[in-house]
């Protein structure tokens, strides 16, 4: 497995260049590699606008606002170096590349990444067969904390 930046559709039309292309492939499977909105994080304004002691439509304004202004940018044949934790996003002469920090490389490539991925390993058809008592006291909290018996 490898991060990959999948770019909008509304960033794709200024671009003339972007890797990703191919490389991003309908999910058969939850094990599939090029896997698109798994367990993904995005600028959510509601989270941002409690942090902020601001309104949800005041945040949902600015994220719009500076979304639209990085594809005037584009637009307007401008350079954008965006430099965030994890990753660089440079997008010159209408080009985008890419570079992840080697340690999330290593990280996503790791054997047991996937394993911690997936939310669950078992099928869903066991959890119609399962009772909510039965999943509570095969818990660890239900070890602990032990319910009367009715």
């Amino acid at each position: 497995m490898k991060p990959v930046f999948v770019v909008d559709p509304v960033l794709q039309y200024h671009l003339i260049r972007y890797p990703g292309k191919e490389e991003i492939s309908p999910a058969i499977s939850q094990h599939s590699i090029y896997q698109k909105g798994f367990r993904t994080i995005y600028a959510n304004p509601v989270p941002i606008a409690n942090a902020a002691c601001l309104g949800k439509d005041v945040v949902l304004d600015a994220l719009n606002t500076l979304f639209l202004a990085i594809q005037d940018l584009i637009k307007y044949d401008k350079n954008i170096d965006l430099a965030f934790g994890f990753c660089n996003v440079r997008i010159i002469n209408r080009n985008l590349s890419v570079v992840f920090l080697e340690e999330l490389s290593k990280s996503i490539g790791a054997p047991q990444f996937e394993d911690n991925m997936v939310r669950q390993k078992s099928p869903v058809s066991t959890l119609w067969k399962t009772s909510y008592g039965d999943s509570w006291a095969n818990s660890t909290l239900g070890s602990l904390v032990k319910k009367p018996n009715h």
